[in-house]
């Protein structure tokens, strides 16, 4: 029994140890880029972290919850990995997390030009309006001034025309 209970500890500890080497090649990978890019889902991964806890997610979709303890001011954090990354070699899952990044990236700069391109055509609508307001009070105010002028000449014509008798 002693020597199935060490079994058990020295395997507890080698997937500690293999789970630390497998974060750390995430956070050496995700190093590379500028931190304010990394998708939401690896920013855990971030600063170098170590493993403390592992458990299977619940759920049943083949993730593993992470808990990661980090020298920050949040010092334990949880992270959800796909289970066969467990498996993978090194440069399989350098590619994996790459993978990740530039697609999420991809979709974040598609949902920022998406948001600008809206906010172009909300902004052309809305000088469009403008101009239309504009070309409306200038021809407003040119009949306006062209009546005032029309009066003016009328009223000085009449009082020339007093004037006269």
């Amino acid at each position: 029994m002693k020597n199935k209970a060490t079994e058990i500890v020295d395997a507890t500890i080698q997937l500690y140890a293999e789970l630390d080497e497998m974060v750390g090649l995430i956070s050496r990978v995700l190093a590379k880029f500028p931190a304010e890019t990394v998708p939401q889902r690896l920013k855990p991964f971030l600063g170098s972290p170590s493993v403390e806890f592992v458990r299977p997610f619940m759920k049943g979709d083949g993730q593993i919850v992470l808990q990661l303890e980090k020298h920050s001011m949040m010092p334990k954090i949880q992270a959800r990995i796909p289970g066969e990354w467990l498996v993978m070699h090194q440069s399989e899952l350098t590619t994996a997390v790459r993978e990740i990044y530039w697609d999420e990236r991809e979709h974040s700069l598609r949902r920022e030009l998406t948001r600008l391109e809206k906010s172009i055509g909300d902004h052309n609508r809305q000088a469009e309006y403008h101009r239309v307001r504009a070309n409306e009070a200038r021809r407003e105010y040119d009949r306006f001034a062209a009546s005032i002028r029309r009066r003016l000449v009328r009223k000085s014509r009449a009082v020339e025309g007093d004037s006269d008798d």
